[in-house]
């Protein structure tokens, strides 16, 4: 039989004969370790529990969203309350946001075991950092208001404080009598306020990331540091200001002061010629005119013959002596008021007991008047801040123009006498000013004071050393007393442009500069600069002759000019100059010395290539000195093909890389 035939039988072995094997059997490999199998276990349970420290973490920061959001609103209306000088009201949203604040910090809390984990726990710290922060920030709240709110009438603040009724003499008094009260208060905000810096600076910024989530964080925290600590500093200058501010104002006893007038229009190196001068006195702090004058008058009491410095002597040629209108040839105002005061110290029938002397220009009067309206004075007719078409200038600028300078054919004994009872009639509708005013009678204060238009020098070393920490002395040479803005060294550029009108005609009210500076990387230790200064005057002569009897606000701007630079900085080349340049050194700078013109709807540039001590090859810095009595200056600066545009209406402050 063919045993491979399809239709053969086939055999089937009995059963108990065949071997039954597994038809898939486990590799080998396949198999768990008790290990493997305890990884795995351990694994599983890391990833739940990170799963559920991940959601736990969400509904933690979920929950402190919804408590940020919650409170957003009231911080807005907070804001808003502080914008409209309503102190009454703040109390109350500064409560609810501290409440609020507790609300998220217990939350956030909830986290704390982040502080033991390696890495993580440093951006745990810094969480916990901002919440101290926010302490302190509520502190200088609740201490700020409350010594504020008592005042709240007389600052202008929305409602009414504890010195209610009364005159605005009368409130003035009581808050000099209870400035010594809130010193304490001012100790205790300073205190918080450093403590902010010095939480905020021990947090490393580089430690986070440049942005997340499109958001700015790493600049947003350098920032604030930066804030912060400018803060510190501006409250720490104003402290002892505060202090001396009830001695400034005669709380205790009667303060006697000179008062001299700087017309800017005819441009001096401390803002603007001595035009007029007036003696007050205040008296817890009401103010009181014992005369005013002429300064020609008082230059005619002033028998002392002084040589005329050679400095001034070069240019100023049609005068052999010194004379009292001229003694303000430093742009340092200290300096100029010491050489002026013990000369004015010799004039026969002035007083001997001044406590200081304040220095205003137009601007302090326009920008004054512009805020309480115009004012009638006796004799001398109304002054006002309104554009007058003559000069397109505020009206009391030329109504002084015509009272001072117009020449008359007869003799008029009282024309600069106008100082003190324009200075009256100023205070007289001050004191009955709508208390909503006031914060802007503060602004045109402070801004007087930053663009030294109101410069003052006191002979209490107390006051002096306030006035200065505020820059309200016009000082120039002590810079490295100047912790608040800067400190000059060998990485510190400077510059100064001090301009004097020596042409007696009042130019200077249509004369403006721009400065355009070039600055290249410093090679052996020296960078190179190009400094090009653009003077132009916008407006035709008038008739200056005497005999026309005309007023004569335009006419040649005979100026000398100095340019103030860092010590042992070299001239290579000045263009635009008449005369040869003068370099020498002066109060640790280095002065660049020389003289010009410019005629009406002229222009003249000078420019100025000199290079500087200066090491440091990555950072460039520099500080601007803004001189007194001249508008905003537009500066346009270029290091090393990088331009930006700058505004010098104060001391200017500026840095950059190369």
């Amino acid at each position: 039989m063919d045993l491979n035939s399809a239709n053969s039988p086939q055999v089937v072995p009995p059963t108990e004969e065949i071997e039954i094997k597994d038809s898939a059997p486990m590799k080998k490999g396949f198999k768990l370790s008790l290990k493997q199998k305890i990884a795995v276990a351990t694994s599983l349970i890391i990833l739940i529990l990170l799963s559920s420290l991940l959601s736990y973490t969400y509904l933690v920061i979920r929950a402190i969203k919804q408590e940020a959001n919650a409170i957003a609103p009231t911080v807005f209306e907070a804001k808003q309350l502080l914008a409209s000088q309503n102190l009454m009201a703040l109390p109350e949203k500064i409560s609810q946001i501290e409440e609020a604040k507790v609300k998220i910090e217990n939350n956030y809390q909830k986290l704390a075991f982040y502080g033991k984990i390696p890495i993580i726990k440093n951006y745990y710290t810094d969480g916990q950092k901002l919440f101290a922060i926010a302490d302190h920030g509520f502190s200088i709240a609740d201490q700020g208001i409350a010594a504020l709110l008592p005042y709240t009438d007389l600052l202008g603040f929305q409602g009414e404080g504890t010195f209610e009724g009364g005159t605005t003499q009368d409130r003035i008094v009581l808050i000099l009598e209870t400035l010594g009260e809130i010193q304490p208060t001012i100790d205790a905000i300073d205190q918080e306020i450093q403590s902010i810096v010095e939480i905020l600076n021990s947090i490393d910024a580089n430690r986070y990331p440049e942005k997340l989530a499109k958001r700015e964080v790493r600049a947003q925290i350098k920032t604030a540091q930066e804030l912060a600590a400018t803060y510190s500093q501006t409250f720490s200058d104003y402290k002892p200001v505060l202090a001396s501010l009830a001695k400034m104002a005669g709380a205790d006893e009667a303060q006697k002061y000179l008062v001299l007038f700087q017309n800017d229009n005819e441009l001096r190196p401390t803002g603007g010629f001595l035009t007029a001068y007036a003696i007050i006195t205040i008296d817890k702090g009401v103010v009181n005119s014992e005369k005013s004058d002429d300064i020609y008058e008082l230059d005619q009491k002033f028998t002392k013959r002084v040589a005329i410095p050679p400095e001034l002597g070069r240019y100023l040629t049609t005068e052999k002596y010194y004379h009292l209108r001229d003694m303000n040839i430093s742009p340092d105002f200290k300096t100029s008021m010491e050489e002026f005061y013990a000369n004015y110290q010799t004039v026969r029938g002035e007083p001997q007991d001044l406590d200081g002397i304040i220095a205003v220009d137009t601007f302090v009067l326009s920008e004054l008047l512009r805020v309480i309206g115009p004012i009638e004075v006796p004799g001398y007719g109304v002054f006002s801040a309104e554009n007058h078409p003559r000069c397109d200038c505020p009206q009391v600028v030329y109504a002084l123009s015509e009272i001072i300078t117009r020449p008359t054919p007869y003799l008029r004994d009282d024309r600069k006498g106008v100082l003190g009872p324009l200075m009256k009639s100023i205070l007289a509708k001050t004191y009955d000013l709508d208390k909503a005013r006031f914060p802007e009678l503060f602004t045109v204060a402070i801004d007087s004071i930053e663009g030294r238009h109101l410069q003052m020098y006191f002979m209490d070393e107390t006051s002096q050393q306030a006035a200065e920490q505020i820059n309200a002395a016009g000082r120039l040479y002590e810079l490295k007393n100047d912790l608040k803005n800067w400190q000059m060294g060998e990485n510190m550029d400077f510059l100064a442009i001090v301009d004097a009108n020596l042409g007696g005609a009042k130019s200077n009210l249509f004369t403006n500069y721009e400065v355009k500076q070039i600055v290249s990387a410093p090679i052996e230790g020296r960078l190179e600069k190009t400094v090009e200064i653009t003077y132009k005057n916008s407006r035709q002569a008038d008739n200056c002759n005497l005999e026309a009897g005309q007023l004569c606000l335009n006419s040649t701007l005979n100026d000398w000019m100095r340019v103030y630079l860092p010590l042992d900085s070299e001239l290579i080349e000045i263009q635009g100059i008449s005369n040869e340049a003068n370099v020498y050194d002066e109060g640790g700078l280095t002065v660049i010395d020389g003289y010009f013109n410019l005629e009406p709807l002229g222009l003249a540039k000078i420019i100025l290539r000199y290079n500087v001590p200066y090491t440091d090859t990555v950072n460039y810095n520099l500080r601007m000195w803004k001189q007194g009595g001249i508008d905003a200056v537009p500066i346009l600066i270029d290091v090393t093909g990088g331009e930006e545009e700058l505004l010098l209406n104060k001391d200017l402050s500026y840095s950059t890389i190369f």
